[in-house]
């Protein structure tokens, strides 16, 4: 019987540790600076990364592989991009995530020369990095938005977060 009890306790006491974890998480994605609009994008993976980068990086099919989606004219007329167009990256456990590539802080203090200031993906392939402001997003490759340096820290400015998921040789993002 104080087997039983004990276990039981031991059982409490995980779920409501795992329910405060679940709690901390959240599925919100709403909370950056940048406006919420609709998106509306999907790309062949064995083909978008011919189609839209001009330097070698890994091929979003790979783990830590990314796109940047911007340029109108690789669009088609359905395409909704976001307010800077779209940071598309698989992780490195095989997930894959969508951020807008809006830098929020520079967008929090207005367009310079009426001109969206984009985020990169920094050379070492770790991190997101907004050259204009210095801020950095360290764990976008592990699906946080959080800033990790810079003004974007300082102020607590997130990137502005999609849904992406694979669907065969397709990755579809929506908001």
């Amino acid at each position: 019987m104080k087997d039983f009890v004990c276990k039981s306790i031991f059982n409490c006491k995980l779920s409501i540790v795992f329910a405060l974890a679940l709690m901390s998480c959240t599925d919100d994605i709403s909370d950056s600076v940048l406006p919420e609009c609709n998106v509306s994008y999907s790309c062949n993976l064995a083909t978008i990364n011919a189609v839209l980068q001009q330097t070698k990086q890994p091929s979003l099919e790979a783990p830590g592989g990314y796109v940047r989606v911007y340029k109108q004219q690789n669009l088609h007329a359905s395409d909704i991009v976001g307010v800077g167009g779209l940071l598309i990256l698989q992780s490195y456990e095989g997930q894959f995530f969508a951020y807008d590539l809006a830098c929020p802080y520079c967008y929090s203090q207005g367009y310079t020369g009426g001109k969206v200031k984009r985020i990169d993906i920094k050379e070492d392939g770790m991190a997101a990095h907004c050259a204009a402001c210095n801020s950095e997003f360290s764990a976008v490759f592990w699906g946080s938005p959080a800033p990790t340096a810079g003004p974007a820290n300082t102020e607590k400015l997130i990137l502005r977060q999609y849904r992406a998921s694979r669907q065969g040789e397709t990755v579809v993002v929506r908001r």
